[in-house]
């Protein structure tokens, strides 16, 4: 069983996690990122964890807002991550833990300064060959460190017609993806007792968080929220690196 420091620090991401995930369309795996991998067994666990969670959070969404998902402009995503996805988890799975924390450092700190600087300027046409693109690049961050949503939410921004197309959509996506890779991750021997375990822990503050983002997302200015992340993750990218 799990220390009580433990349960609550889950917890709290997990809820802060939903909330940044609710209010911005995605984000679960990013955020739940700068922090698991500081009180859990491992990195590998830290992200099967926020996959095993992610699977409910974004499974209830696209339940949720089904009659807007757009299959058609997932498939070269959702086909490509199923290529990646499993080579992913392979390496996360056997992988060393040190290099593994190093790189998700690195990616914390790219993933953030594109946000920053470069989201708005860079433009990516809804292309077949481009959604292959981001689909393999998002497979692979999500294999490996449960942060598959950038590339998929660059694609999906400028293929969707307007905000409840985009946010029913990617969180179909998000879902296929994540059951897959936990699927993956099962097989590759990274599911125990212990991680289910923290999985369902874990729901009862993904649940708060979403409760809460849903009653105040038309006051907060996404905008702002998701700067302050950015910086978190430069800062919790660095820490990993050294």
């Amino acid at each position: 069983m799990p220390s009580v420091s433990v349960i609550l620090l889950l917890s709290l991401v997990s809820a802060g996690a939903a909330f940044v995930q609710r209010v911005s369309g995605f984000g679960f795996g990013i955020f739940a990122m700068l922090f698991l991998p500081y009180f859990l067994p491992s990195q590998a666990a830290a992200s099967t964890v926020a996959s095993l969670i992610s699977c409910v959070c974004n499974g209830y969404n696209a339940i949720r807002y089904r009659k807007s998902v757009r299959p058609r402009i997932m498939l070269p995503l959702v086909c490509a991550a199923l290529v990646t996805i499993p080579i992913a988890v392979r390496f996360s799975a056997v992988g060393p833990e040190h290099l593994l924390k190093r790189l998700l450092g690195v990616v914390l700190i790219l993933l953030s300064l594109y946000f920053l600087f470069f989201s708005k300027r860079i433009h990516i046409r809804p292309t077949i060959p481009n959604g292959l693109l981001a689909g393999a690049l998002g497979g692979t961050l999500n294999g490996l460190f449960s942060t598959g949503g950038p590339p998929a939410v660059l694609y999906l921004m400028h293929a969707t017609e307007d905000n409840l197309t985009y946010f029913a959509t990617i969180q179909a996506y998000f879902a296929l993806t994540n059951i897959y890779s936990s699927t993956m991750r099962a097989l590759n021997g990274l599911i125990t007792r212990e991680i289910l375990l923290l999985s369902v822990l874990g729901l009862a503050g993904w649940w708060i968080g979403d409760r809460v983002g849903t009653k105040v997302f038309a006051r907060l200015n996404p905008e702002r929220l998701r700067q302050v992340i950015y910086i978190g993750m430069i800062a919790s990218g660095i820490l990993m690196l050294v």
